[in-house]
């Protein structure tokens, strides 16, 4: 488990932040002061959709266990690329190669190590099959070269579900999803530093690689968030909004998109290429704002005037059932799904989710707690053995 307390003794230490509100923030749209209104979405969620995956598996490297890269198209941009060292033990070091989703990435997702390094990535086919190669400079400032043949055309049938064992297990709770795959060829190699590196281990069934097209990331990480407000509604109404300022100067709007009796549904765009827009649906219980869902769409932009892609697209955290959650990506239900509390005590809300199923899930419990001082709202999300 990650030093969280510490951390976030730093925090309040830093902004002079007291204990405040959880992840539902009372709300009272007739007779309450502007100021007193707040709602925030307490989790820190994310989600991607990539055009190529591609992972090499380095069981016999003293340090690495495996290097892949995520590739998402862009229009009118050269593509961005994600690609991702695996230290023995699951710790991820990622390498990306736009600065500024760096930058953020490793000030808000503060559970793993994130880097800005030019990447190199090209593709082709050989013999029919796809191959690619990666080349760029790991945070150790080693030169990476991975060149990768598929054995075969990425099939459905190797795809789907991914089970991704103990990556990530200290600072995640992912879901991953791959549309159609395939083992790589004998032809693949890693050289690291000028050094060939031995790939996959056939007597534990550990394959060289795998080759993936269309590759979907929904994720729940570990972080924190630091957000003044700015502005809030008026009243409790269409095209009214909470706006917040992050540590980093990102700005957070959750625009009121529709209110129907005492239910709500919420649009949250940010300024930030790192976060995704987020439509949330919420219920007015007693005077405060509850949580039901949210869906990541993995869209980003600011205060986004066209309509979100439809449910249900995108990752989607299912809070609706009292006392359980679900996790679900595109049209693929309840992936993983568990338990949900919420604690509310004095001016802190904290929610655990505890995954039951699937049973690699269940090492990786989420806790995320909303804290408030005045007008800045303290958000820490952790993921830990239970």
């Amino acid at each position: 488990m990650h030093s969280h307390r510490n951390r976030l003794a730093s925090w309040l230490l830093l902004l002079g932040l007291l204990l405040g509100v959880g992840a539902w923030i009372p709300f009272a749209p007739t007779a309450r002061p502007l100021g007193e209104q707040r709602f925030v979405q307490p989790f820190l969620i994310t989600f991607e959709r990539h055009e190529v995956q591609v992972i090499a598996f380095t069981p016999d490297h003293p340090d690495y266990e495996a290097i892949e890269v995520f590739v998402t198209r862009r229009f009118g941009r050269p593509p961005l690329l994600r690609a991702i060292i695996t230290l023995h033990g699951g710790f991820h070091v990622d390498h990306y190669n736009d600065p500024e989703i760096a930058r953020e990435r490793a000030a808000i997702f503060t559970g793993r190590e994130t880097v800005y390094r030019p990447i190199d990535f090209d593709e082709g086919q050989v013999d029919g099959f796809p191959a690619a190669r990666l080349r760029f400079t790991s945070y150790r400032s080693e030169d990476i070269d991975v060149y990768l043949e598929a054995s075969a055309w990425p099939a459905p049938e190797l795809g789907g579900f991914i089970d991704p064992g103990d990556h990530s297990e200290g600072d995640s709770l992912p879901v991953l999803w791959a549309d159609a795959s395939a083992p790589v060829s004998a032809a693949s190699s890693v050289t690291i530093d000028g050094a060939p590196v031995a790939l996959g281990d056939p007597a534990s069934g550990i394959p060289g690689g795998i080759y993936s097209f269309g590759f979907r990331i929904g994720v729940v990480y570990e972080g924190h968030l630091a957000l003044e407000q700015l502005s809030a509604p008026r009243r409790l109404a269409e095209g009214e909004r909470w706006l917040y300022q992050d540590h980093l100067g990102i700005r957070h709007a959750y625009g009121i998109a529709s209110v129907m009796g005492d239910r709500l549904t919420i649009r949250k765009t940010t300024t930030s290429p790192a976060l995704t827009e987020e439509i949330i649906e919420a219920q007015v219980v007693s005077g405060r704002i509850e949580l039901r869902s949210v869906r990541a769409t993995g869209r980003t932009g600011f205060d986004r005037s066209d309509a979100p892609p439809p449910a249900p697209a995108g990752l989607t955290l299912d809070l609706s059932t009292a006392g359980a959650f679900s996790l679900s990506l595109d049209e693929n239900p309840d992936l993983i799904a568990g338990t949900a509390t919420v604690e509310r005590r004095a001016a802190t809300s904290v929610w655990t989710l505890q995954p039951v199923e699937p049973s690699w899930a269940t090492s990786r419990q989420v806790t995320a707690t909303v804290s408030r001082h005045r007008d800045v709202l303290l958000i820490e999300g952790e993921v830990s053995a239970p």
